[in-house]
């Protein structure tokens, strides 16, 4: 009987513990479903008292909420955004903050605290910025996003894309100490420009949001002292010590690829930076991506613009240092590589297309507060359309097509100038995209050196089905097609190897998988 009690106590403290490792945000972001929002307003005229609170220091009214069959009282809801407000403050349809814990003390939706959601200004199609997070997020601590309808006492108030908010919550989910401060760069734009040891010439740019009532900015102050001042010769070092250099060189590689120019690359805003004592260096984090794809031009050319030569760089010193470092302007050329043929690729955003149009179809239809019509929606898939006067929103994978063709032919050229003389670089990368494969798939790498390229692909067992001898190859970037057809259903793996001028094999290898 003891023996039976003891094996039943241990099944259950075992399933307690898997309990406890399930991540419930998982669910709240399934990107299987639209999730539905309902919420009961305790203000007859709750737009009105919106409104002014938004106007009146961005305040939150309460509202009952029930999502997923259960109720939460007493949640802050507020409107949100600056132009996406402002585009939308003459229709019912603004974008919307929710937080949980706003009047009462814990409380949460599925382990969140606040959600944001976002009403697709500038986006007819709906798609921009759940494509955009789960790109980044790809490389770099993001934020996830999912689509969400939001009903006020049963009738639709219209389709949402739902964004996790940059927090404690979301600290801890991807630092081991989520207890030092968060910085967010400010409406007006953020620069990392040095501007004196008193915080006081930094309020203006940078908002601090934990830690508020200690209000130290001490390590902040220092770290964009020695971004500022450190001699190139030591960039690196010093430099590195502060910031964490691949989230700042995937960030402001993805903001060119995606034309993302309302971010620190354009405009200067729409990004945190978290510094973790711990590891002793600042982190960049994404945030209000919604008009990548091309969508916030602000005189930038969104399909040519150059990724090195760039006008505003005087007052960006992040961009500016990075891409004057030989090092670190390789790895930031290589990430524009990496996502152009991969996720950012043209065939992968028509994939992702394919998935989420037909799930939001009768959701846009039945959104009779959308902010375009529902054949802009059809169109900007494909098509640029006019979302106001002067104000033409790319066609998303015309955007792709195009920004991805001059990409190319930049990182080549590039590429050219430079061989042989960028220190530290990888000796070899490969990746392929899209995967998994159904018509094909493109197996693309880098070759810092001219050498004779041959390409093996096995399947799972370990047979190999094809070898290519692709010749002698140029320094930079090189690619070749596969066609799904000439392969099983199944994942499989390949080997890129380069023999070089001296004889000696370099090689690098990676997998697909093969549907049908």
């Amino acid at each position: 009987m003891k023996a039976t009690m003891l094996v039943m106590a241990l099944i259950l403290c075992t399933a307690g513990l898997r309990a406890q490792e399930i991540d419930s945000t998982a669910l709240l972001f399934d990107n299987s479903y639209v999730h539905e929002f309902n919420i009961t307003f305790y203000y007859p005229d709750w737009e009105d008292t919106l409104k002014y609170w938004y106007e009146h220091g961005e305040e939150y009214i309460p509202a009952r909420v029930e999502y997923a069959g259960i109720v939460f009282d007493s949640v802050g809801v507020r409107y949100k955004g600056n132009s996406s407000y402002n585009m939308s403050r003459n229709t019912p349809k603004k974008p919307l903050k929710f937080a949980f814990d706003e009047y009462r003390s814990k409380q949460e939706c599925y382990d969140v605290e606040k959600l944001n959601f976002s009403n697709a200004t500038k986006d007819p199609t709906f798609l921009r910025e759940k494509i955009c997070y789960d790109m980044i997020g790809t490389r770099m601590h993001a934020p996830r996003a999912a689509f969400a309808a939001i009903k006020v006492d049963g009738e639709l108030l219209g389709l949402y894309t739902m964004v996790e908010q940059v927090d404690k919550k979301f600290l801890a989910r991807h630092f081991s100490d989520n207890s030092f401060n968060l910085y967010k760069a400010g409406d007006n734009g953020a620069s990392l420009e040095y501007r004196g040891t008193a915080s006081s010439g930094y309020l203006e740019e940078y908002e601090l949001k934990t830690n508020e009532s200690a209000d130290d900015w001490t390590r902040f102050i220092e770290m964009v002292h020695v971004l500022n001042t450190a001699p190139d010769a030591e960039f690196r070092d010093q430099v590195g010590a502060w910031i964490e250099f691949e989230s700042a060189v995937q960030l402001l590689a993805f903001n060119m690829v995606m034309s993302n120019f309302d971010s620190y690359t354009g405009s200067g805003r729409n990004f945190y930076v978290y510094d973790e004592e711990n590891g002793g260096q600042f982190t960049f984090i994404p945030w209000d991506i919604n008009e990548g794809f091309g969508s916030y031009p602000n005189n930038w050319n969104v399909f040519t613009q150059d990724v090195l030569s760039i006008s505003n760089l005087a007052r960006r010193p992040l961009n500016r240092r990075i891409l004057a470092d030989d090092v670190l302007r390789a790895r930031y050329l290589r990430a524009i590589a990496s996502l152009v043929e991969g996720p950012a690729h043209e065939d992968s955003v028509a994939v992702q297309i394919a998935r989420w149009q037909p799930m939001l179809d009768p959701w846009v239809q039945a959104d009779q507060n959308k902010l375009y019509t529902y054949q802009q929606f059809l169109d900007n898939m494909d098509t640029d359309v006019m979302v106001g006067p002067g104000m033409p929103v790319p066609g998303l994978t015309r955007f792709s097509r195009t920004r991805n063709a001059d990409l190319r032919t930049q990182l080549l050229n590039y590429a050219a100038m430079s061989a042989g003389t960028t220190p530290e670089s990888p000796a070899l990368t490969a990746w392929n995209y899209p995967n998994p494969v159904t018509r094909g798939t493109s197996i693309a790498c880098t070759l810092p050196a001219a050498g004779d390229v041959t390409l093996v692909i096995f399947d799972a067992l370990g047979r190999e089905l094809r070898r290519s001898d692709l010749g002698a190859q140029s320094p930079g970037l090189y690619e070749t097609q596969i066609a799904g057809s000439e392969l099983g259903t199944g994942v499989h793996f390949y080997q890129v190897l380069v023999t070089t001028a001296s004889g000696a094999i370099e090689r690098t290898a990676g997998k697909f998988t093969v549907l049908r």
